[in-house]
């Protein structure tokens, strides 16, 4: 085994793993700074300038960024205290509610989200970086890909360390932003104005939005908090991630800024534009910072991408976990991922974000209601994670109940969708209104609930017990 000294010692050696007790350490304020650096980027901007071009003002268009952003953020946060009360990462936890073989099709929509991410990230710094003049758009997007896999090798500790900085720099940039344009009087009459620029249909489609992009970090949070010690309170812990995850309204908001002064230009360049309205220079430097951000994001995606690929590869055949087995998972969701966004037009992202945002908030949403029920109300937490990893364990390879409730609320939000290829009849009496999402959740907790009343959840409680009683000692170090 490497000594912690050197340099393949510093690699992180758990993956999807349970992590014991003498490992687990850490601060709740980490919580923060991971979310705030890892939502706080230049890919957020798209959602502000969303609101912009659906037709409402400023005011208008701050108000239903952060209502999204708000309700997003509740079940986000949530995911987070599954993390230091398991020491797992986020997507090993669904076997209980769908099975390990049932769980694939959500593991599949994970890896999707994550290696989507990447796809999107290296696109959008490498043409961010042209259009600085530092060069093609395709070599930087390499770059940034490369800076996140070695990011994400070193692993959980690094991930934290380095989204720390990263913070402290988008605090600072944004504070100067805003002072910025606010002292010199850069906004438009009207801009603020609550009496005018509003619309209904326009403002709920910018809450959709908002809470799907939010609700699309569901599938990380416990990835990142699951070297916290179980006994890390929940109210503190749910805290700190949403005060982190409020990043993303900060460059959602900061794309609307962009897109109500300057609605001619995509929004990388009305970004730089109005950044050098505060003073000349300051324009590059959001770049950059919001730059840092993303490239801090991408490595998280590869990381959480790898931790999924091998969790669903060990549910068709075990496998141990390595630092082998992390390392090759991470440079196939890296390398992959950095290739394709190289290889993608520089204005995909303005022609397809929208639609690929909705999709996901679609696809997560019955999974996430399902998670936190099963986790808060149905099974209140008692779960045994070696079952978890057993072929012929207690959570079986189906679970019927999970799949069903899934499949129901899907079903149940297609009326209420709206996509440009694909309009539910509710929606379109509601003049293009998506409130699917609002739908989805609700129904997926009540359909969960009701499917689970009749578990023996008292002989299976008795099981957990027994199979986990030496956890502590079976959990081995990885090599």
């Amino acid at each position: 085994m490497a000594s912690r000294g050197s340099l393949r010692g510093r690699v992180e050696a758990r993956s999807i793993d349970y992590v014991p007790l003498h490992e687990r350490k850490g601060r709740l304020s980490d919580q923060a700074t991971i979310w705030f650096a890892g939502s706080a980027h230049l890919l957020s901007l798209a959602t502000g300038a969303l609101a912009i071009g659906l037709g409402l003002n400023l005011f208008w268009s701050v108000i239903a960024l952060l209502v999204g952003t708000v309700i997003g953020t509740v079940p986000v946060a949530a995911h987070a205290t599954q993390g230091p009360h398991l020491g797992l990462p986020q997507m090993v936890q669904s076997r209980p509610q769908f099975g390990r073989y049932g769980a694939l099709f959500i593991w599949a929509i994970a890896i999707a989200v994550y290696w989507g991410y990447v796809v999107l990230d290296g696109n959008l710094l490498g043409s961010t970086a042209h259009q600085l003049g530092w060069g093609s758009a395709p070599t930087w997007a390499v770059i940034t890909g490369a800076i996140s896999v070695l990011l994400a090798i070193f692993g959980y500790h690094y991930l934290h360390a380095a989204q720390r900085w990263i913070t402290r720099a988008l605090v600072l940039v944004l504070a100067v932003y805003v002072v910025g344009l606010v002292t010199g009087g850069h906004f438009p009459a009207g801009a603020f104005s609550p009496s005018t620029g509003f619309s209904w249909e326009p403002f709920l489609m910018v809450v959709s939005a908002a809470t799907a992009y939010q609700l699309s970090w569901a599938f990380f949070v416990s990835d990142y908090s699951r070297y916290l010690p179980p006994d890390t309170h929940k109210g503190k812990l749910m805290a700190w991630t949403w005060l982190g995850l409020l990043g993303t309204f900060t460059f959602e908001a900061v794309g609307a800024v962009g897109a109500a002064l300057l609605p001619e230009d995509d929004i990388i360049t009305a970004l730089h534009k109005t950044g050098d309205y505060v003073f000349p220079g300051m324009g590059a430097i959001m770049l950059v910072v919001g730059g840092l951000g993303l490239v801090g994001l991408t490595a998280m995606c590869v990381y959480g991408g790898s931790l999924t690929l091998i969790t669903a590869l060990d549910s068709v055949k075990p496998v141990r976990p390595s630092v082998s087995a992390r390392m090759v998972t991470i440079l196939l969701v890296g390398v992959t991922g950095t290739i394709a966004g190289a290889a993608l037009s520089t204005d995909f992202l303005n022609n397809q974000f929208y639609t690929i945002l909705t999709v996901l908030g679609y696809m997560m949403a019955p999974w996430t209601s399902i998670n936190l029920t099963d986790f808060f109300v149905v099974r209140k937490g008692h779960y045994s994670v070696r079952e978890m990893f057993k072929p012929d364990g207690i959570y079986g390879l189906w679970n019927f109940r999970g799949i069903a409730a899934y499949v129901i609320t899907f079903v149940v939000m297609l009326p209420f969708m709206y996509l440009s290829f694909y309009q539910g009849f509710v929606a379109t009496a509601l003049n293009g209104i998506d409130i699917a999402f609002f739908v989805g959740v609700p129904v997926g907790c009540v359909t969960y609930w009701l499917l689970c009343r009749g578990q023996h959840l008292d002989e299976e409680a008795a099981l957990v017990e027994e199979s986990d009683r030496e956890l502590e000692m079976l959990a081995e170090p990885i090599a």
